[in-house]
Parts: C-alpha cells; structure tokens; sequence
C-alpha cells in the first residue's frame, strides 16, 4: 500500500488502541486491525487468518452468487478452516439488505457458533454481516470485490425498514482486504459507481464548514481533510484507469476507506455525505430507478450532485448581495404554515419518515437569530471556500462524463416524478443542517431550487 496515501497517513496516526489523538482536540477511536489493498491479498490474508485464529477456527462465510465466483471461492478453498459454514444468497435478483434479511442471517449464525464472521462481496454483503455481527456478539472480516462504496469501514449499515433506507448501528471489520486484481475486475458501472459517492465528499465538506460557522456544530478539520483528500487522490487517479487500472482501483479503495473511517471516527456521516445523499436515498426507497443494473447507490450520489451543483454555484455566487433582516425572516418563518401543509403529492408516502426527522427540530426564535447573524458574520467566508470546493467538483464531474458516468436522471431510468420531489423537500427529509437549510432561514429556498431547475433543463 502506498505510504503517501491520505489513508495509510491516516492509519499510522493512530495508537496502539485504534485511537487518534486529534489535533481537533477530541481523541476519535476507529476499530480495525488491519487494511490490505495489495495484488495479493486474497492469499496473505488467508495466512493473516491462521495467525490470528490458528488451524481450526469455525468460520462463517457469507457471498452471493456473483461474489462467490469472484472471490469467496478462491477464498474459502485457501483457508483451510477447521469448520467452514457458507451462505451464498442469488446474485439475481440482487440481494435487497432488509432488517428481516439480517435478522434471519443472524438467527442462522447463532446455530452455527462460528468463531469469525466473514463477508464476501461489496456494500450490500458487507452491510448484513456487520450488521449480523452487531447483533450475535461475534468478530468480522470484510474481503471487498468492488471499489464501489465507502461501507466498508464505517460504524452503520444501510438496512431497509419498512420500505425506508436507514443507517442502523453495525459492529465494523476487525480486517479489511482488498484484493487488487479482484477489484480490478468488478463490473465497470461498480468502478462508477464507487467515483459517483466520492463527488460527495466535495458538497459533504463545505455543508459541513457551513454548519460549523453558522451553527456552531462540532467540527473536526483533520477527519473532514481526510475524506476529501483521499476523493481527490481517486478522482485524480481515474485519469490513468486505462493505463494504470491496478493504481487507480487502489486509490478509489482507499478513498471508499478513509470516507468511512472518517465516519467511523466522528461518529457520523457528516465527513462524507450531505444533501446529495438524502436525494440519493430518497430515488433509493422509491424504486425511482427503472434501469436495475443502474440502481447502485454510487451512481446515484453521482447523479444528485450533478443535478444541485447548479444551483449550490449560482447560489452562493449571489450570496453577497442576499439581505439579512433578522426581524423580519423570525416573522416569516413564525407565521409559516406547516411543512406538512405544503407536501407535494410525491411525497407523500415518505410523509413518517420527514415526521421522524423534523421531530428533531423546533422553532427556537433565539438558536434562529443566532443564526441569521453568523452567517451576516461569515457569508465572505462561506463564499471564499464554496467556490474552489465547487469549481473542484464541477472538473471532477467532467472528467466523470469523459469516462461515461451516467449523469442523466434519464440514463438511470428516473422520470420526472421522482427527480425533484426530493430536491424541494431535501431539507425535510434529512435532520442535518445544509446549504438548504441555510437558503430557507434566509427566504432564499425558491432561489436555489430554481437555479437547480435551470441547471437540470441545460
């Protein structure tokens, strides 16, 4: 692995312990053991398993038809484990990651008494076995097959539950392994797909600056510079996918890495993922993407980051000139009708789940003007960094369309039934402070979705 990499920068910085003594001034704890991205690693980490677990360990596999043929096979067949129980889910349909699925997986585990849980696959699989491994108690290994998402290391697992797509808690890999030849081979569209979540982290961290200077949320630059640098790595990268394509699979896998270890470290997925993803996940759990093939969640953070980049640069291109009357925007936003008065017919299935987030947000006349008088204080230094940050993602969007990235709502079979309705209800739809957010305290909402609406006419 390359020592100059944002992630194993990342990794020798911390303690024995997991936990890194941060300059932020909070000490953020991380559970792994160990990272393996090598062309070789399928083998060395069937040597790391004797030394860890010696020669008869009872080892509990979990793959689908696809990942069993591009990994688990080889995998299971090198470690002669003393006692191997395997659970191979369809490959088609694609596996869909519900409670229920986990709760039997677990159910399945708890009669094998396996000593290891190891998943087999990308952010579907490794989801269930975190999550399984959460729930029985029980250690376990991710060996990834596709650079495609940032699931990998991070504290959650993307479940559906009651037709709604939420992060639950899950128990993380103790070792990560990365196979480059195998990452290498993955379907091209995972390739995009795993590039597409990386675009995020450029919206992720200038929400995240925003909230810090407007709201006064915590803020930790080390971790939040880590995921964005480690996207910049991968982007950069992606340059070379033809003529370099092990190098490039090993940068975008650990950039998907570092993403969710940041995450794991904060606590949340405020490093990696803001608005883009709360539309994302929306198009998600509304079966929005007709094109099946398509429906990975990488590609579609990719597509809603191009659909708002529009209108977040037009946006805060004007934001000088936007007039802030405290008084007056605490008399508007008390005299507004319910949010749920206005819904649009589109969402009005989701209706429990915006319940769910606004539940967390009350009119508070004082926490409003406090505000309203940040951002007057710190609108220079909101549209300073937006640009380059935007400028940045917009190149990193064109060099995506250059390599074929379905950008298009159209290419993803997503009409227009689906495509807007959660970009006008984005701050609705997420309890997490973003430049909507900001844009509907200061009577600036219209403004934005218009300029998002023009930008996806273009």
């Amino acid at each position: 692995m390359s020592t100059s990499s944002a992630l194993q920068q990342f990794l020798s910085r911390l303690g024995p312990d997991g936990v890194l003594a941060c300059t932020c001034g909070r000490h953020h704890g991380v559970q792994v053991k160990q990272v393996l991205i090598e062309e070789d690693a399928l083998r060395q980490s069937a040597n790391l398993l004797r030394r860890q677990w010696g020669q008869s360990p009872t080892i509990w596999v979990l793959s689908d038809e696809h990942t069993e043929a591009a990994a688990a096979e080889r995998w299971k067949t090198s470690v002669h484990a003393g006692r191997l129980v395997a659970r191979i889910l369809p490959g088609v349909p694609r596996p869909v990651p519900t409670l229920a699925l986990a709760q039997e997986l677990a159910a399945e585990v708890r009669a094998a008494s396996p000593d290891l849980l190891v998943g087999v696959g990308s952010g579907v699989i490794s989801d269930l076995v975190k999550k399984v491994s959460l729930d029985t108690g029980l250690p376990n290994w991710c060996i990834a097959t596709a650079p495609s998402v940032d699931a990998y290391s991070s504290t959650t697992a993307a479940l559906r539950l009651q037709g709604y797509h939420q992060a639950v808690p899950a128990r993380p890999s103790e070792v990560i392994v990365g196979d480059l030849e195998v990452l290498a081979r993955a379907p091209r569209l995972l390739f995009l797909a795993g590039l597409g979540d990386l675009l995020a982290k450029y919206l992720a961290h200038l929400d995240w600056h925003l909230a810090r200077l407007v709201t006064q949320e915590a803020f930790c630059a080390p971790l939040a510079g880590l995921a964005l640098d480690s996207a910049r790595e991968a982007l950069a990268a992606a340059r070379a996918w033809r003529t370099q394509p092990l190098e490039a699979v090993r940068a975008l896998t650990e950039a998907a890495l570092a993403s969710g270890f940041a995450m794991q470290a904060v606590g949340s997925s405020r490093p990696a993922a803001s608005a883009e993803h709360t539309i994302a996940h929306f198009w998600e759990m509304a079966g929005a993407v007709a094109e099946e093939e398509k429906d990975l969640h990488g590609l579609l953070v990719g597509a809603a980051c191009r659909l708002v980049l529009p209108g977040y640069v037009g946006w805060y291109r004007q934001l000088g000139g936007v007039a802030v009357d405290v008084e007056a925007r605490l008399a508007a936003l008390e005299q507004a009708p319910p949010w749920h008065e206005r819904l649009e017919a589109a969402m009005v299935p989701f209706r429990h789940k915006m319940e769910g987030e606004m539940r967390g947000r009350t009119f508070d006349r004082q926490a409003l003007a406090q505000r309203l008088d940040a951002f007057a204080r710190q609108r220079d230094v909101l549209q300073g960094m937006a640009e380059p940050l935007l400028k940045e993602l917009a190149d990193a969007i064109a060099l995506l369309e250059r390599i074929g990235f379905p950008f298009a709502l159209e290419e993803l079979g997503i009409d227009a039934r689906h495509g807007m309705p959660p970009v006008r209800h984005a701050r609705l739809l997420r309890n997490r402070y973003t430049t909507f957010d900001l844009a509907h305290e200061l009577g600036q909402e219209d403004a934005l979705l218009a300029l998002i609406s023009r930008g996806a006419l273009e």
